[in-house]
């Protein structure tokens, strides 16, 4: 939200607040599950019991077609091919895959125009900006339809476990939507139209952690969706509390690595099980646990490759390169691209029935989380850089409970003022006492192994 709707918005009642909450989920709901995501779900929920060969026939003939599209409309492809580097005559399936070149995160930032699909207008298009685990922000397009055909997998992971999107439930996100230096409760927010309710990431502190279990025991959610670190500061201090009485029919985690501890002590707690899901904005890949735990890629959705570092194929439970093939975005096909994140395949077949792609991991996301003065535990800090285009690589390292070191590698059209954006917007997560120190560089030192931290935490902590 722009400056004056944010102050105007924070200077509103709790009351209007949640009617501005609702009115801007029925905004995303309509773009979400409105139009053909119904027809899209039935054909999922059709499509998860094909054998394997059939699975196979409607991966092949989803790639091609995507492919023709990506070639037809598609700057970025019709030079490939005009540049002698896709012969059109060889890619014939999935198998051919190898043939086209892989794409990186570095290409679509530097052009984001180029890979997006002629014939669409502006009103039949959504832009989201995301800046990943390594601080660059990507500008993705996505059309609605598509959008609506990518949200039919996550209501198919849904039903998975049971879940009746319509019953009360809770998110806890990544969005500012409770001033960040609020010291009393709500520190959430109510959706009316999904039956939704919106808890803040940014203010869980064992000083405000009695409240935050209070109210969930009186809404009594049929279902959570948060991030691991989130649900796993709950749950911990609902088991050292001797505190129970919040079972949920299932607890979606999403969007940073759920570690196996985290996992025992929210399952221990609440009682239901927890389903992992990993996907991205770039809307090139789906996988998500299924009821027998095993993780899944939803192969309707796209191709996932498991590459060494010389671009040959992994063999099952080696580490490897995930570079994705999406199926589900007409709008901006994405063919080969590099995640930047690794993951290790496994060959095991699931008792859940389903011929789908198992993976036995995914690495990555592992980023540090910040700890506040007040034991505040902030992760999932890349929101922050959204919408940056100047900055071309960020780094924040924690030096202690007050101090902040903002590292950023500026572009060619960076100023101060962009630095100070992203100060801001730490703050709101943060608080306004933690002071951030700003400093340009030329780059950012990588790991000894090659890996880049975007959050580094020099602060020694219990897990």
């Amino acid at each position: 939200m722009n400056k004056i709707i944010e102050q105007l918005y924070f200077a509103a009642p709790v009351a209007v607040q949640d009617v501005l909450v609702s009115a801007y989920g029925y905004k995303l709901y309509n773009e979400r599950y409105g139009g053909n995501h119904n027809r899209y779900l039935s054909e999922l929920l059709a499509s998860q019991y094909f054998n394997a060969g059939r699975i196979r026939e409607l991966v092949d003939s989803s790639f091609i077609k995507m492919f023709r599209h990506a070639v037809e409309n598609v700057p970025y492809y019709r030079q490939l091919v005009r540049d002698g580097r896709i012969d059109l005559q060889a890619v014939k399936s999935v198998d051919d895959l190898c043939r086209i070149p892989i794409l990186t995160k570095e290409q679509i930032r530097n052009d984001p125009e180029a890979f997006l699909a002629s014939g669409f207008g502006s009103g039949q298009l959504i832009k989201i900006g995301t800046s990943g685990t390594t601080g660059k922000t990507l500008t993705i397009y996505i059309d609605k339809d598509s959008r609506r055909r990518a949200y039919a997998f996550f209501s198919r992971f849904k039903a998975w476990f049971g879940i009746d999107p319509s019953l009360p439930n809770v998110t806890f996100a990544g969005r500012v939507f409770v001033e960040p230096d609020r010291k009393t409760p709500p520190f959430w927010r109510r959706n009316r139209v999904s039956n939704n309710y919106l808890f803040s990431s940014y203010h869980l502190s064992p000083a405000t952690l009695p409240s935050y279990v209070e109210a969930l025991l009186k809404i009594q959610p049929h279902f959570i969706d948060s991030y691991p670190s989130s649900i796993y500061t709950i749950a911990k201090y609902m088991q050292d509390n001797g505190i129970s009485g919040i079972f949920p029919k299932a607890i979606i985690t999403s969007s940073e690595t759920l570690l196996e501890h985290q996992r025992r002590t929210i399952e221990e707690v609440f009682r239901c099980p927890v389903a992992d899901q990993y996907g991205c904005a770039e809307q090139v890949v789906f996988v998500s646990q299924c009821e027998k735990g095993t993780y899944h890629v939803h192969p309707e959705f796209g191709v996932v490759e498991f590459l060494r570092e010389d671009g040959s194929e992994a063999e099952p439970g080696e580490q490897a390169r995930l570079v994705c093939t999406g199926f589900t975005n007409d709008a901006m096909p994405l063919i080969r691209y590099e995640m930047g994140d690794v993951g290790v395949r496994s060959s095991e077949e699931c008792a859940c029935g389903r011929s789908f792609p198992s993976i036995k991991q995914i690495i990555g996301r592992m980023d540090d989380t910040l700890i506040t003065g007040d034991g505040r535990r902030i992760g999932r800090l890349d929101p922050v850089f959204k919408g940056l285009k100047s900055v071309i690589e960020a780094q924040i390292v924690q030096e202690d409970y007050e101090n902040i070191v903002l590292y950023i590698v500026p572009g060619r059209d960076f100023q101060m003022g962009h630095a100070q954006t992203v100060v801001s917007e730490l703050r709101k997560r943060l608080g306004s006492s933690m002071k951030v120190r700003v400093e340009l560089v030329d780059e950012i030192a990588r790991t000894s192994s090659g890996k880049f931290r975007a959050v580094v935490s020099k602060i020694v902590r219990a897990s």
